[in-house]
């Protein structure tokens, strides 16, 4: 590996940790309630156990009537249902701080997806995005519910325990002191290669989702080639290397789990020879001749508590690994890399006030290298009302003038400014050549832009653009089905359902690209009319060579006669 790359993995690792910490700084007081939950559940377990060797002790050597010990069996009882609350309160604060952390973690994603402009986006596949926003989030979910509140009760568990167990015997404490480091440096070392494992388990998943998703989107294709074994094929073998990096973190993981349960075994074993051997007089030296049945007892109920959470934590360690694996995949597609969380509310809004629309470029410069400037020198200023429509042969900037309009691709120089701020800040509107249209039903497609837009509003804009006689014919009206692929509909329909979703959530900046190309007759008046009345809510900005299209101009540009040298 080069040094360049080694640099970049390890940039990327801190940049998954920094995520990390800020999530857990936002949810620390449920965390820090999980942990303090499980203190106190400790802490009713030593008294469960004190009262079970203590009642142990009365019944064999005091000789005392089990009658007699209701005092203590209530109070073991009261512990043990006591411990059972208390752990399901530290699995509920842990539960609900993963919760939000994966909330928070979802909208800011959502959120960076926002600011990034269509062409950064049809650059990405998406599965890959689909299992960053869904999978490698919830890969966060162990860490929370878990890990994180388990290290600290590692901490804190033992701690009280050894306070316990000194106070009897100072010996047997010194023993599990001893024992106990083991536990953490071996988790250390498997540790170590279990983050490089986990490392490229996200990579090869979020790959074969994307080949897979790939395949299957072309599967069409695929049939006409006559491809569809070579495809199968080549997906079983992404398959089968998926499958061994599982494999090899699952071997990981159940090898650390034998071998700290060796060390625990060990331990536990050791005190048992110690206290085993003092009560029956063969050990005399130090506080040995002090051990009663119940002291001796006490402490190994003890023993096994005491590496109880050790052993937990060995468990939970590798979602620990999963989580800084999928926060350092995160954490290196995220765009914002602040300190501070981009929140729902720093996203672009439209501004409220479309009495003060105007569009501004000042010596702008279009192209997508400063080799290859397409167009330069473009100064437009419009205000609402008023609609520029762009001419000018294929390849000349049209395409590429709107992009940078919608804030697609940055100029190469100059400035395109609504109401006085960057483009990129303000909600707009842009209809491409090929509209896109989800899989759902006519209702949902209409809803994309105008998410509150009655039924009554729906129906109103499909009757503009000349589809509401298309939609009363069918079954189920509004909840009829669509596909991504719009199939059932012809292209100049397609074109007017997307002009219907601007029609009912117009920005102060409309932007269409050829509206009105390919279309028959009757679709272009539709699309026509849309216009005309669209113009007088907005900013229109239109690319086409269309007689009629040019009628609605107030402003025009020639692209032939700006065309850089």
């Amino acid at each position: 590996m080069s040094a360049e790359a080694s640099l970049t993995e390890t940039a990327s690792a801190s940049g998954g940790r920094l995520l990390i910490k800020q999530l857990v700084y936002q949810q620390q007081r449920r965390l820090w309630c999980s942990v303090v939950m499980g203190c106190l559940a400790t802490l009713a377990m030593i008294v469960q156990w004190y009262a079970l060797a203590q009642l142990v002790y009365s019944v064999i050597i005091l000789q005392q009537p089990l009658g007699e010990q209701v005092a203590l069996i209530i109070v073991m009882l009261l512990a043990l249902v006591l411990r059972s609350i208390l752990i399901r309160a530290q699995e509920h604060y842990g539960q609900l701080a993963s919760l939000r952390a994966r909330e928070t973690l979802r909208k800011q994603i959502l959120a960076d997806w926002l600011q990034l402009d269509a062409l950064q986006h049809s650059q990405r596949s998406p599965a890959v995005a689909a299992s960053q926003l869904i999978e490698d989030v919830e890969a966060m979910d162990g860490y929370f519910a878990r890990f994180w509140p388990q290290q600290m009760l590692a901490v804190f568990t033992p701690l009280l325990i050894i306070i316990v167990v000194g106070y009897y015997n100072w010996l047997a404490a010194l023993f599990l002191l001893v024992a106990a480091p083991l536990i953490p440096v071996f988790m250390v070392l498997v540790g170590l290669g279990a983050e490089g494992v986990n490392q490229r388990f996200f990579k090869q998943r979020q790959r074969l989702a994307g080949h897979f998703l790939d395949r299957v989107k072309h599967l069409t294709t695929l049939k006409l080639f006559a491809a569809e074994a070579a495809a199968l094929a080549e997906v079983q073998t992404r398959s089968q290397d998926y499958r061994q990096v599982v494999m090899k973190t699952l071997k990981l993981a159940f090898l650390s789990s034998a071998v700290l349960e060796f060390f625990t075994s060990v331990a536990i074993a050791s005190i048992a020879i110690y206290i085993g051997f003092a009560l029956l007089g063969s050990i005399n030296w130090g506080p040995a001749a002090n051990i009663t049945l119940l002291s001796g007892l006490f402490i190994l109920l003890l023993a096994p508590e005491f590496f109880q959470p050790l052993r937990n934590l060995s468990q939970f360690y590798h979602d620990r690994a999963a989580a800084l694996a999928a926060a350092t995949h995160i954490a290196s597609e995220l765009h914002n890399q602040s300190n501070k969380f981009v929140t729902p509310e720093r996203v672009p809004e439209e501004m409220g006030n479309k009495a003060l629309s105007r569009l501004v470029t000042r010596d702008l410069e279009i192209g997508y290298d400063d080799s290859n400037v397409i167009q330069r020198l473009l100064d437009q200023d419009l205000v609402m009302g008023q609609c520029l429509v762009i001419r000018g042969p294929s390849g000349s900037g049209k395409t590429t003038f709107m992009h940078t309009l919608a804030g697609y691709l940055k100029p190469l120089s100059g400035q395109v400014l609504l109401n006085n701020r960057p483009v990129a800040d303000t909600a707009i509107r842009y209809l491409p050549q090929r509209p896109w249209i989800i899989n759902g039903s006519w209702q949902e497609n209409l809803a994309v832009l105008a998410p509150q837009a009655t039924t009554v509003e729906m129906r109103q804009a499909l009757h503009i653009v000349g589809l509401s006689g298309l939609m009363s014919s069918r079954n189920n009206d509004l909840t009829s089905k669509l596909n991504e692929h719009g199939e059932g509909l012809s292209g100049g329909q397609l074109q007017r359902l997307a002009l219907a979703r601007v029609l009912l959530s117009p920005a102060q900046l409309v932007l269409l690209d050829e509206p009105t190309a390919s279309l028959d007759a009757e679709s272009r008046q539709y699309v026509l009319t849309a216009l005309a009345a669209l113009k007088a809510r907005c900013i229109l900005v239109i690319a086409s060579h269309d007689g009629d299209v040019l009628a609605l101009a107030d402003q025009q540009l020639h692209f032939d006669s700006f065309r850089a040298g």
